[in-house]
């Protein structure tokens, strides 16, 4: 507390004197230290401020952890109930908080990163979907959250620019995280395994990949690894090669789901189907009176892939559990 001088008071002390003298009391011999301590905010029962924060802005709320480091623990123990976060670059980010939108474009804040953090880490966030465009600043996001034993519970998680770092889904609870979505263009495809540890993805729902090339130019054996995933790819597709890439797939006995998707460039692009259909047609696969219905044996079982060539999906699937549906629309 700063002073005039030795001979003045701080001006606690003249507040209290103050409210005693218009009180009409005028003891200037009392003792000020016999007076009860002051009751501070940090004072409060923890669920009365908790429920004092829950009536607060999100920008409210980071600046009230700047008023003292006791307040700054409570805060972040707080439930901060956003439901999507998304970065852009470190002064650009939106969160949904409570079914509200929040943008922080420019922020006036010299250095957002202990906001972003703290509410990363948070053990009770339970994200729906974070989004982020992969930069130098978001990677040391990521090295502050590596500091914490906190996962991330996260149910989807996507990469909104092409993948330049590899994705490190130990940050992430993988017991809650489904769904993963990344873009992989030029020759980034032949080093998938490097963006996407295949052992991390083995309980996800969807792993979905988007790139610019053919499903073909991924390395043999790619997706061995990836139980169930999608590859968003571009029309310009070679059928011969799009042939032979399923079939590779249907050589692994670990896939579940795997999903071709071409992106037409024009509403009026129709696939065609029958180069593919050639392709596919090896003898004993063909199937009596169904004409777009192939049946690959799966290697070691009793089981088969079915594939259904329809007009604007192709699909792939066992009776079972084996199951690859490739839509071109």
């Amino acid at each position: 507390m700063k002073t005039l001088g030795d001979d003045f008071m701080t001006y606690p002390e003249f507040e209290f004197w103050y409210m005693r003298f218009a009180q009409g009391n005028f003891d200037l011999d009392y003792d000020i230290s016999l007076e009860p301590k002051k009751r501070k905010i940090t004072d409060l029962p923890v669920e009365i401020f908790e429920k004092v924060g829950d009536s607060l802005y999100f920008e409210d709320r980071v600046n009230l952890r700047l008023v003292s480091k006791d307040i700054q623990l409570l805060v972040d123990e707080w439930n901060p109930k956003v439901s999507d976060f998304t970065y852009y670059d470190f002064n650009y980010w939106t969160i949904v908080q409570n079914s509200k939108f929040y943008q922080f474009d420019g922020w006036k804040r010299p250095n957002p990163l202990p906001a972003v953090v703290s509410i990363l880490k948070n053990p009770k966030l339970g994200f729906k979907v974070l989004t982020v465009c992969q930069d130098s600043k978001w990677m040391k996001i990521e090295e502050e959250l590596r500091k914490s034993s906190t996962k991330l519970h996260i149910v989807g998680f996507t990469l909104l620019n092409n993948t330049v770092y590899p994705i490190d889904l130990r940050l992430f609870c993988l017991g809650c995280l489904e769904e993963v979505s990344l873009s992989i263009d030029g020759e980034a495809v032949k080093r998938i395994i490097e963006f996407v540890n295949p052992e991390h993805c083995k309980r996800l729902k969807m792993l979905t990949i988007e790139t610019d090339r053919c499903p073909s130019d991924f390395p043999p054996n790619s997706f061995v690894g990836y139980p169930r995933f999608t590859i968003e790819c571009y029309e310009g597709y070679c059928a011969k090669r799009v042939a032979e890439f399923i079939k590779k797939l249907m050589k692994s006995t670990k896939l579940e789901l795997g999903i071709l998707e071409c992106v037409p460039s024009s509403s009026d692009y129709h696939a065609n189907w029958e180069p593919i259909k050639k392709y596919l047609s090896v003898k004993d696969t063909l199937v009596p009176d169904r004409p777009n219905i192939r049946r690959y044996p799966i290697r070691g079982s009793t089981d088969f892939f079915e594939i259904n060539i329809e007009e604007l999906r192709i699909y792939v699937y066992s009776e079972k559990i084996f199951k690859i549906s490739l839509i071109f629309c």
